[in-house]
C-alpha cells in the first residue's frame, strides 16, 4: 500500500471510530485533525469535507457488509443457520453496542431526524440487511410480500435490542433477548417453510 493510500485509511479509520463513539454532527473537522494527528491541508488533501469522510466511510461499510454476507452464504448451508447468525453478530460485538449502540442505527438514526441528504448516503446499509434478510426468507418459501416483512421484522427486533441495550447498558438483556430471538426463528422456521 503507497503511503497516501495509508494515510487515507488512516483518515477513515480515525473518521469512522469518532463517528460512531460521538455521532457526525458531535465530531468537527478539527477533532478528525487532532486525532489523527495530521495537519489539515493533508486530510483536505485526501477529503474535501467531512461529508466526503462520510461517504467514503459508508462506502467501506457497505464493501463490508458484502463480504460479510457472502462469507455468510458460501459457509452457512440452510437460511434458518443463516437468520440465526445475524441475530448473533450483536452478540460478538455486545461491549461496543452496550457503550455506543449499533454503529449502521446511531447514524441513520442521527441523520433521519434532521439531514436528509446525509440520511441517504447512510440508509443503503440498512438497505443491504433488509435485502439479504429477504433472500433468506424468499428460500424458505415466503412470497415476496412476506419475505419483506418478515426481513423488515427481524431487522427491527435486532435492532430495538441494540437500542435498550445501548440506553441500560445491559449486555445481559442482550444476550437474553437474542437468545429468545434465536429460540424464536428456530420454532417458526425449522421447518424451513413460511
Amino acid at each position: 500500500m503507497k503511503q497516501g493510500d495509508n494515510t487515507r485509511q488512516h483518515i477513515i479509520d480515525v473518521a469512522n471510530e469518532l463517528f460512531y463513539h460521538q455521532g457526525y454532527s458531535n465530531t468537527s473537522f478539527a477533532n478528525i485533525v487532532d486525532k489523527t494527528g495530521l495537519s489539515k491541508g493533508n486530510i483536505t488533501y485526501h477529503f474535501k469535507n467531512k461529508k466526503t469522510i462520510l461517504e467514503e466511510i459508508v462506502n467501506k461499510r457497505l464493501t463490508d457488509i458484502d463480504d460479510l454476507l457472502h462469507e455468510w452464504n458460501e459457509e452457512i448451508g440452510h437460511p434458518v443457520s443463516r437468520l440465526m447468525r445475524f441475530c448473533e453478530m450483536l452478540v460478538s460485538e455486545q461491549d461496543d453496542i452496550k457503550s455506543y449502540g449499533c454503529p449502521m442505527g446511531t447514524l441513520t438514526g442521527e441523520f433521519s431526524k434532521n439531514e436528509p441528504e446525509l440520511y441517504s448516503i447512510a440508509l443503503p446499509m440498512f438497505q443491504r440487511f433488509r435485502g439479504w434478510l429477504k433472500q433468506q426468507y424468499r428460500l424458505l418459501d415466503c412470497t415476496p410480500k412476506q419475505a419483506d416483512e418478515k426481513a423488515l421484522e427481524l431487522l427491527s427486533r435486532v435492532q430495538g435490542i441494540a437500542v435498550v441495550t445501548h440506553a441500560f447498558k445491559d449486555k445481559a438483556f442482550l444476550n437474553r433477548e437474542i437468545g429468545k430471538l434465536k429460540d424464536f426463528i428456530r420454532y417458526e422456521y425449522g421447518g424451513a417453510s413460511c
